[in-house]
């Protein structure tokens, strides 16, 4: 072990002193993962900015063209195992100029809630991988370097955590790469130097072509042993059916990369980088592709917070609201004879004419109304939000929900008070889960309801509102 020690100094030592060769940082270079394999950055961002669930491909060409074998490479599958919970397995290959590595890498990442769209998301990157030496870097004139077992490849573990606080569209997070490291082959534990990396981000709201996309700049910076402090700027512009991105990295340089998404599923991305640093600017651009197919969205129900109740309070409750919707619908159908009995009596005239314009008008309105259920929705990154496809006694629309209720006397204090506010709140029971949903308006498109919420409902309402839709299919 000494001995690998010593010679890799020299081989240090070697590549510094020749600094217009660009000696390469012993990291992944994974600075350019802004949505796709994003994990590979900080293992926290499995949890929404790898798409799960997706299987993607990533692959770097580091100052070289792309007819030659990538530098690094890394083919990963996410999804997400519940509504605070996510992980992945994929393989990876990596090319250090030092050493080459390839082997596998699991992540998992859960949520902690803190409060109202705040989580504390803690991940971790398990890598597994066979490490050899990549003899092209290695030789100093007709002479090779002294390196131990140099035909011998070595299996090493090794860990890397990450954390991250979530705030609504906020993020700021934080990993180290080798926090552990052990070599299996010679059985000891390496005491390599860590690799720290931090970023901050926010994801702004935009809206083009009548869909909902969103611009994300992300500050990062990273301290990698005997290199430079590395820092830079990754900036994502996202929408349903593309994406751009440009960057500057301290060390790597300007980059800029576009991508398109095809049938919502597929997803395929290019990227060009090109060095400024004196030590490399000389060296051939750097190219990246990512690959990646996305099955759809994972939906889970969010587990509300029930009130413990005695059995008979249950069972009162239970039975108020059965009489409740027993009145509900004999007022339904008590409203219906009226109405078909005064349209029985509307002679051939000017307002038999109008009713059958008022027919003819719901009847387009209902054709509108039948193909915004059926669009799907692209949840926005932090967004609360909840889809089924019926509920009892629901027209198909999407209802903005400003709090949801176990019991009666809680439901009708909240409605009194926003009637004291001069608002008219309506609520729904779903007996699926035995709560009451209070609701300040329906809307036919999720477009009307999203435009609802951040305006506070026109300025009304000033705490936290929420989208829930019936598909109605």
């Amino acid at each position: 072990m000494a001995k690998l020690l010593t010679t890799t100094f020299i081989v240090l030592l070697i590549f510094s002193s020749n600094a217009q060769d660009g000696a390469l940082p012993p990291d992944i270079r994974q600075h350019n993962l802004t949505q796709f394999n994003a994990s590979l950055f900080n293992p926290a961002f499995s949890f929404d900015r790898n798409k799960p669930r997706s299987v993607a491909l990533w692959s770097r060409w580091q100052w070289q063209t792309i007819d030659t074998d990538p530098s690094t490479m890394f083919f990963n599958y996410t999804q997400r195992f519940g509504a605070q919970s996510s992980g992945g397995i994929g393989f990876f290959q990596n090319n250090t100029g030092l050493f080459l590595n390839r082997g596998g890498v699991l992540n998992y990442a859960f949520a902690i809630p803190l409060g109202e769209e705040v989580n504390l998301i803690f991940g971790a990157n398990v890598l597994g991988y066979q490490q050899e030496l990549a003899d092209t870097r290695v030789i100093l004139g007709n002479q090779p370097l002294p390196f131990p077992n140099n035909d011998d490849p070595r299996f090493i573990a090794e860990l890397a955590p990450g954390l991250r606080l979530q705030a609504k569209s906020f993020s700021m997070g934080m990993s180290v790469e080798n926090a552990l490291n052990f070599d299996f082959t010679n059985s000891e534990r390496l005491e390599t130097e860590r690799i720290f990396s931090g970023s901050i981000s926010n994801d702004f709201p935009v809206y083009l072509f009548d869909e909902l996309s969103y611009v994300r700049p992300i500050l990062y910076a990273r301290s990698i042993p005997n290199q430079d402090f590395q820092y830079g700027l990754a900036t994502l512009f996202t929408t349903p059916k593309f994406w751009v991105q440009g960057g500057y990295n301290s060390f790597y340089g300007v980059s800029g990369g576009v991508g398109a998404t095809f049938f919502k599923k597929l997803s395929l991305g290019a990227l060009v980088e090109s060095g400024l640093n004196e030590a490399i600017q000389n060296e051939d651009p750097t190219f990246e592709l990512v690959l990646a197919y996305h099955f759809g969205e994972q939906m889970y129900e969010p587990k509300e917070k029930e009130e413990k109740l005695s059995p008979e309070e249950k069972m009162e409750e239970i039975e108020k609201q059965r009489q409740q919707e027993e009145a509900e619908k004999e007022r339904l159908r008590l409203a219906e004879e009226a109405r078909l009995a005064q349209l029985e009596k509307e002679a051939m005239s000017k307002r038999r004419a109008e009713e059958l314009a008022a027919v003819k008008e719901q009847l387009r309105q209902d054709s509108i109304a039948k193909v915004a259920r059926t669009k799907e929705v692209e949840i926005m990154p932090n967004e609360k939000y909840q889809e089924v496809n019926s509920a009892e006694g629901l027209q198909p629309g999407f209802y903005l929900i400003a709090n949801v209720f176990g019991t009666k006397k809680y439901l009708e204090n909240f409605k009194s008070k926003l009637e004291a506010q001069g608002l008219l709140p309506k609520s729904f029971y779903r007996s699926v889960n035995k709560f009451n949903y209070v609701y300040l308006a329906r809307y036919e498109t999720i477009d009307e309801a999203r435009a609802a919420r951040a305006s506070k409902f026109g300025g009304k309402y000033k705490d936290a509102l929420w989208i829930f839709r019936v598909r109605g299919e």
